[in-house]
C-alpha cells in the first residue's frame, strides 16, 4: 500500500498573463474537470461544481454528494457572499430512534512517518449520518450563479465514473487510513473494493445518477428514486433521517466576516461553522507590527480564539477544497466533506454517506442533543483575501481541525510578511490540539520553537510534538491568485495531492 503522505517536494505551481483562467484543487482529475469547463466558457462557479462532482471519483474518502461543504464565491472586484450547504442534525418528524454507531481510531502513523500524538477517533455506521447538503448545494449553486447547462457541468465525472480514475498515491493513502471505517457494511465494501485492492476507482451508479440529475429525471434526494433506497437504508441500519428532514433541507445564503488587517482585506465563512471564526479572532488578536511573525504570539492567539469562538456541534472533518479564477476575474472557493465516511451507501446508487454525528463534540456541554433540523457547524473555511498590492487570493484547505491553523498561518504570511503565495503554502505550519501538544513541522527557527516550547509550559500543554516532515496532518492550502495587473497564479499543495491547471487567453491548458 502506498504511503506517500509527506510534501517532499515543492507544492504544483502555474503562472498566466491577463486574461488566463486557473484552478487548484486537490487531484489532477479534479483539475481537468475545471479547466475543461473554462476553456469552455464557464464562470469560477461552473468550474468549481464540475470539480466537485468529480472529486467524487478521484478524492472518494474525503468527497460525495452524501456530504456538506461552504461556496464562497464573487465577481469580479464586488465582495464575496457564501452558500451553506453543509449537513443537518436529522430527525425531523421522527420517533425515538438508538442510532447505530461504531468506533474505529485512526492513526496517522499507518500511512508514513508521524509524531507521537496521531491517533484520532472516528465513528460511523447508520447512526452517524447527517441530512446531506452536497447534492442540494450543487443544484443551487449551479441555478444561480451557473453559466453552462447541467450536463455539461458534470460531463467530466460521468466519464471518470465510466471509464474508472486511478486514484493517486496521496489518495491510495486516504483509502489506507480509513480503510476500517470504509468496511463498516457490506454495500461500502463492496464499493470501494477495487480501489483499495488495485487503486482503481469505478462507479456506475454514480454516472447514472449524474445523468439522471442533468436531464431532469432526478431532482435531488427528496426525489422519490433516491429518497426511498436512503431511508430504507436508514430504516434497516439505525439512521436517522425522515422523509420531513430531506424535504425541509435547504441551502443558506450567508453573509461572509470581513476583517482589514494592514492594508488587507479577509472575507470568510461566518457562524454557525466556526472554522472563519476562529481565524478571524486569531488575525484580531494579533499586533500589526512591521517585524517578523512570532510563531509563538500566533499560537497563542490561535488557543485562545478557539477556546473562545468553539462552540457545540461544530465538527471536525476530513475535507477536501477548490479553489477558481476565471478570465473575468471571477473566483469560487468550494470546500467539501463527506467527514471520514460512515462506511454506509445510498442503496441502489453507490453514494457514500458522510459521518457528521459522529463526533465527540456534537453535545452541547449540558449534556442534551441538537434538535433536528438544526445546521451543523464545521471547521471548513473557503476564504478571500484583497491583499494591500491590489492583488486578490482565493484559497481553502481540507485537514479537519487543522484547518483554522492552515489557513491563518497562510493568511498571515501574505498579509503581513508579503510571502509569495508558493511560499506561503509551503511554509511551515504550527497547530495546537487545544489540551494536546502543539504539533508543528520543520523549517521555523530555534528562537521561535523556543518560544512555542515557554508557551506550552506557561499553558501546562505537554510540549512539541516535532514532524519529520510537511505532512497531510497539517492540511492542504489549494489558492489561486489574481494580480493588480490581472495575471494568474496557482498553487496546489503537496501535502494534499495538490494540482494545478491554467486557460491561457489563447485557450490551451497547462497543467502540473
Amino acid at each position: 500500500m502506498p504511503r506517500v503522505t509527506h510534501a517532499s517536494a515543492r507544492s504544483a505551481r502555474l503562472a498566466g498573463p491577463p486574461g488566463s483562467a486557473a484552478v487548484a484543487g486537490g487531484s489532477a482529475e479534479v483539475v481537468a474537470a475545471a479547466t475543461a469547463i473554462l476553456r469552455a466558457g464557464g464562470c469560477a462557479v461552473d468550474a468549481a461544481l464540475a470539480a466537485a462532482f468529480t472529486a467524487v471519483m478521484s478524492e472518494p474518502v474525503l468527497a460525495s454528494l452524501g456530504g456538506g461543504g461552504f461556496l464562497l464565491s464573487a465577481d469580479k472586484d464586488a465582495s464575496p457572499r457564501v452558500l451553506d450547504f453543509f449537513v443537518d442534525v436529522p430527525g425531523l418528524g421522527g420517533g425515538s430512534v438508538e442510532p447505530h454507531v461504531e468506533t474505529v481510531v485512526v492513526d496517522f502513523a499507518r500511512t508514513g512517518s508521524a509524531a507521537t500524538s496521531s491517533e484520532q477517533v472516528f465513528h460511523g455506521g447508520w447512526g452517524t449520518v447527517g441530512t446531506p447538503g452536497c447534492l442540494p448545494g450543487y443544484l443551487e449553486a449551479h441555478r444561480r450563479f451557473g453559466r453552462l447547462p447541467l450536463a455539461a457541468i458534470v460531463g467530466p465525472a460521468v466519464g471518470a465514473a465510466r471509464a474508472g480514475v486511478v486514484l493517486s498515491d496521496g489518495q491510495r493513502t486516504f483509502l489506507h487510513l480509513v480503510s476500517d471505517l470504509l468496511n463498516i457494511t457490506a454495500d461500502s465494501r463492496r464499493l470501494f473494493a477495487e480501489a483499495e485492492s488495485s487503486g482503481v476507482y469505478r462507479n456506475e451508479a454514480y454516472a447514472r445518477l449524474l445523468e439522471g440529475l442533468a436531464d431532469g429525471r432526478i431532482g435531488g434526494f427528496d426525489d422519490p428514486a433516491l429518497a426511498e433506497p436512503l431511508l430504507a437504508g436508514c430504516r434497516a441500519g439505525g439512521g436517522l433521517l425522515t422523509a420531513e428532514d430531506l424535504a425541509a433541507y435547504r441551502p443558506v445564503t450567508r453573509e461572509p466576516l470581513a476583517l482589514s488587517r494592514r492594508g488587507s482585506r479577509v472575507w470568510t465563512n461566518p457562524p454557525p461553522s466556526v472554522g472563519g471564526s476562529i481565524v478571524m479572532a486569531s488575525l484580531a488578536g494579533l499586533v500589526e507590527e512591521p517585524s517578523a511573525i512570532r510563531w509563538a504570539e500566533v499560537a497563542r492567539a490561535l488557543a485562545d480564539a478557539t477556546l473562545a469562538q468553539r462552540g457545540p456541534g461544530q465538527v471536525p472533518t476530513g475535507t477536501t477544497h477548490v479553489s477558481v479564477v476565471d478570465a473575468q476575474g471571477g473566483f469560487a472557493a468550494l470546500t467539501t466533506s463527506n467527514g471520514s465516511g460512515s462506511g454506509t451507501v445510498l442503496p441502489g446508487w453507490d453514494v457514500a454517506l458522510n459521518n457528521m454525528l459522529g463526533e465527540e463534540d456534537l453535545r452541547p456541554a449540558d449534556g442534551s442533543a441538537l434538535p433536528p433540523g438544526t445546521r451543523m457547524g464545521s471547521m471548513m473555511a473557503p476564504t478571500l483575501v484583497d491583499l494591500a498590492d491590489g492583488s486578490r487570493v482565493a484559497l481553502g484547505t481540507g485537514g479537519s481541525e487543522r484547518i483554522r491553523s492552515a489557513l491563518l498561518g497562510v493568511v498571515l504570511r501574505l498579509t503581513d510578511s508579503g510571502s509569495e503565495l508558493l511560499a506561503a503554502v509551503d511554509a511551515p505550519r504550527v497547530h495546537l490540539t487545544g489540551t494536546g501538544p502543539v504539533h508543528v513541522e520543520p523549517g521555523f527557527a530555534d528562537d521561535d520553537l523556543l518560544e512555542l516550547a515557554e508557551l506550552a509550559r506557561a499553558r501546562d500543554w505537554p510540549g512539541l510534538e516535532s514532524w519529520p516532515a510537511p505532512s497531510l496532518f497539517f492540511g492542504g492550502v489549494h489558492a489561486v491568485r489574481r494580480s493588480a495587473d490581472g495575471s494568474i497564479e496557482a498553487v496546489g499543495d503537496a501535502r494534499r495531492t495538490g494540482a494545478v491547471g491554467m486557460v491561457l487567453p489563447d485557450g490551451s491548458i497547462r497543467t502540473a
